[in-house]
Parts: C-alpha cells; structure tokens; sequence
C-alpha cells in the first residue's frame, strides 16, 4: 500500500539562475485534481555549493539566486519556510515528522525546508535528500526544467496501479524551436525513442527501493538507478512529460558526451554485479531505421563518429583522473529563450490561479 503522503526533492546547485520558474511548474503539477488531497505537502531543496562563509540569512543575489527564488516562491504561496545549514559531517536525519507539523489539510505544497551545504555534487544532494525526506515517497526534480500540470498525477497513479514497482520516470522532452542550432538537433534524436532506463530529470521513487545510498562520483545517477532498483521494477510514464533545454553549444554537446561514455565505463568497471540482470538501455534497432528520416542521416553519422570521439577522450582522461572529473554543469542548458519561456507560462500561472 502506498503512503498518501510524499515528498518532493530537488538537487540544486548554488549558481542555479532560474529555478523560481521550475518552482512554479511544480507547484501547478502538485495541485492536479488527480492526486490525493494532502498527498504532496512537503518540499525540500537541497543547496550545494554555498560556501562556508556564505551568511544564510541574507544571501547576496550573485552568490545564491536559487536561495532568493525559494524565498520569493514560499511568501507568494504562503508556504511555510525553514533553512538549514549542513557541515560536511552532517549524520543523515532520520526522525519522521508528525502530520500535523507539516501544515495544514489541504491542496499543494505546505512546507519548505532548504539544506544549504558547502560540498558539491548531485550524487551527493540526491543522497542527502533521500535521507531527510519524510515521505516514503520521493519525487525527484532537476532545478533546470519545466513539469508538465499532470506529470506528478501520471507518476502517482502508475505507482498505485503498479505496487510491484520501485522506480516511475517521466517522459523527458526537449524543447526544440524552427532555428535551434545542430548541437541541440542532434541532442534531440535519442529522445524519440524508449531505451527502456529511467530518465533522471523527473521520477518517483519509493524510499525503501535502495538498500544503500548511491555512490557520489556517479556520473550517471538514472543509469545507476534503473540497474540499482531494477530493471523488473522500474518503468516509464510515457504520459507525464518533462521539459529541458538541450545543450545548445559545441563545448557543451561533447562535454555531456564525455560524461555519458565516462558513465557507461564507470558502471561496467565499478558496478558490474547490477548489469547481471541485463544492460542499462536497449537499442530498438528496428524503430532507430523506421523513425530515423532520411535527411537525419547525416546527423545520425555526425553523432555517432562525435561519440567514438568522446569515448576516446573520456578514456584517456580517466587514466590521468578519477571519474568524478568528468563532471560539470552544461552552461547553455540553463538558456530557456523567451520561446520555450512563452511554451511553459500556463505551467507557472496554473499554480498561481488556482
């Protein structure tokens, strides 16, 4: 049986420029009149990179935006906010708070707690957040993207129906424009097609679907998740979208290469008992030859020969370096133009009519 109370967690980096917009489209998905009334009541936020001189109570603009963004989204929507600091030894909480200190009956989020830690790395924010939630259900959300109003609803019903499962991820699409540049074009192709893991920008997750936390030099962390939870109990809710920009430079496509072929080899190096059951993704060759246009092919080439590139680059790197230095953020996925900003608007003003 499932709890009708869950959480909704979001690894955030401190440089994060525009995460009060993410906000406003989660908040819209959690009061979809297809969930539980009082199901989605907490919301934690765990800040990494906020440095240790960095005074909490009044953050400047430049060195935390994200922090400001939740503190205007929490007063606008009257939502009850608390702001932790965590040290480098901060043992995991693991006390369940009461029902009634998370705020009252009612649609949408009631509370907002924020940890604000000094350390980097989503692997390890993911980690902290999965020990502070209370519910046992964790929603996990990328700081960078857009939900679509019913996504959570799609997730949540999946789950019931499905009790068996650990893992539901959402569909992930890509925002794509008449004059978006080659980079993002051909970042957009796999997307078409279901590889059979979970996408990691939008998914829900029992908390008791992972006996340990999950290693923090992970490159990939829904690679390691689909494998970790299960092939058997993970699935796709191809009906709950999530929407992200793709990176829209040379420097940034082949440095999220890198980092995916770094992935791969860190998985079958370092986790190999979890690729027992079967690989991370499947290859539909034949839906690849009937999805594919032909006037693709040529990017499909260009993608495949940017790939052998990257595999070798991440290669020769990893014999110098550990995994983890194949990690970092992709500037110009955090470019939404006003477009794509203008494609999302009644995500963000749904939350705020209703």
């Amino acid at each position: 049986m499932i709890d009708d109370m869950f959480s909704l967690t979001i690894p955030c980096r401190a440089d994060e420029p525009d995460l009060g917009s993410m906000l406003e489209s989660l908040l819209a998905a959690s009061l979809s009149s297809q969930l539980p009334s009082g199901c989605v009541r907490e919301l934690l936020i765990c800040i990494n990179g906020v440095g240790p001189a960095q005074p909490c109570p009044e953050p400047s603009r430049r060195s935390c935006p994200p922090l400001l963004a939740v503190r205007d989204f929490c007063a606008r929507h009257a939502i009850s906010l608390r702001e932790l600091r965590l040290s480098s030894a901060e043992p995991a909480q693991t006390q369940k708070q009461s029902q009634s200190s998370l705020g009252t009956e009612g649609p949408g989020i009631r509370t907002c707690r924020v940890l604000l830690a000094a350390w980097r790395g989503k692997p390890r924010a993911m980690n902290t957040l999965w020990q502070w939630a209370y519910g046992d259900l964790l929603l996990f959300c990328d700081a960078d993207v857009r939900i679509e109003p019913q996504a959570i609803a799609y997730l949540y019903a999946r789950m019931r129906a499905e009790p068996q499962l650990g893992l539901v991820a959402a569909r992930e699409v890509p925002m794509l424009e008449p004059k978006t540049g080659i980079w993002s074009r051909m970042g957009a192709l796999p997307y078409r097609f279901n590889f059979g893991n979970a996408g990691g920008r939008l998914f829900l997750m029992r908390k008791d679907a992972l006996s340990a936390p999950m290693p923090e030099d992970l490159l990939l962390e829904d690679a390691w998740l689909t494998v970790a939870v299960g092939k058997q109990r993970v699935c796709k809710a191809t009906q709950a979208q999530v929407f992200f920009v793709l990176p829209q430079t040379w420097h940034d496509y082949f440095a999220e290469r890198v980092r995916a072929e770094g992935g791969k080899m860190q998985i079958r190096r370092q986790h190999a008992r979890l690729l027992e059951n079967g690989p991370v993704a499947e290859y539909p060759w034949a839906e690849f030859l009937r999805r594919i246009r032909m006037r693709e092919y040529g990017l499909v080439l260009l993608a495949l020969g940017i790939r052998g590139l990257a595999r070798l680059w991440a290669w020769r790197r990893l014999r110098r370096a550990g995994f983890y230095s194949l990690y970092r953020p992709f500037v110009s996925t955090k470019r939404w133009s006003a477009a794509a900003r203008a494609a999302t608007r009644p995500f963000g003003q749904s939350g705020a009519q209703q």
